[in-house]
């Protein structure tokens, strides 16, 4: 993206991000929506609770 590691450290996560989102939307990105969601079941293999 063009920054030195001295400006990504002295950004807050918030500004990182949105740098990120600018920057592959100018180059194309596009988000992979294929996939499918984690079932219930490996989330508590996970040890994610609270679902």
């Amino acid at each position: 993206m063009g920054f030195t590691p001295v400006q990504v450290g002295v950004m807050s996560l918030w500004e990182f991000m949105a740098c990120l989102d600018g920057y592959g939307r100018a180059n194309g990105w596009q988000a992979n929506p294929g996939g499918r969601g984690m079932s219930v079941e490996r989330m508590r293999e996970l040890g994610i609770e609270g679902i």
